[in-house]
């Protein structure tokens, strides 16, 4: 009888190791969902309040130039020195589709929308709630040309996430 009772005991030992493994791994589960979960929702809320809208001005060989009008609430950061904290990706048709992402772009003129009034750039780094940025992108070095009447997507990608998507044709 005292062996079964060693046996019984061991076997009872291992059921409640298991038994508080299994909840600890379900409780680092959920607490580990939990926080991702945490952390989408403060995305969510950080770009809630941000709007932008894209229109091309103009397209030619290798030069974009667009406008990137702030709608939402919160100021989108342009540039600080030498780093853009935007992104753009320009698509086009020129015997196969090519993409390329840009991170360098030439900001022209920051204005009030709507108005002719503008900022100075060296002070102005950043699109207000209901300013617009006029922007010039150039292809990359060894980029082929865009073809006359092809069509091009511009992506602009803002730091918080939210992206302005517009199109335009290279005219003669």
């Amino acid at each position: 009888m005292g062996f079964s009772i060693i046996v019984s005991s061991t076997i009872i030992l291992i059921g409640l190791l298991v038994f508080a493994g299994v909840i600890s791994a379900a409780a680092l589960s959920t607490i580990s969902a939990l926080a991702q979960l945490q952390n989408l929702a403060f995305k969510n809320e950080n770009s809630a309040n941000v709007r932008i809208e894209l229109s091309v001005e103009s397209v030619e060989a290798s030069k974009i130039r667009f406008s990137i009008k702030n709608t939402g609430s919160k100021s989108i950061f342009l540039k600080r020195e030498d780093y853009s904290w935007n992104s753009l990706i320009v698509g086009y048709r020129n015997v196969c589709w090519r993409f390329y992402l840009l991170e360098e772009y030439n900001i022209v003129e920051i204005r009030v929308a709507g108005t002719n009034y503008t900022f100075n750039l060296d002070s102005h780094k950043s699109l207000n709630p209901n300013e617009e940025a006029l922007i010039e992108a150039y292809l990359p070095v060894g980029a082929p040309e865009i073809p006359l009447n092809s069509i091009v997507t511009i992506v602009f990608v803002s730091h918080y996430g939210v992206v302005a998507i517009g199109e335009g044709v290279r005219e003669v």
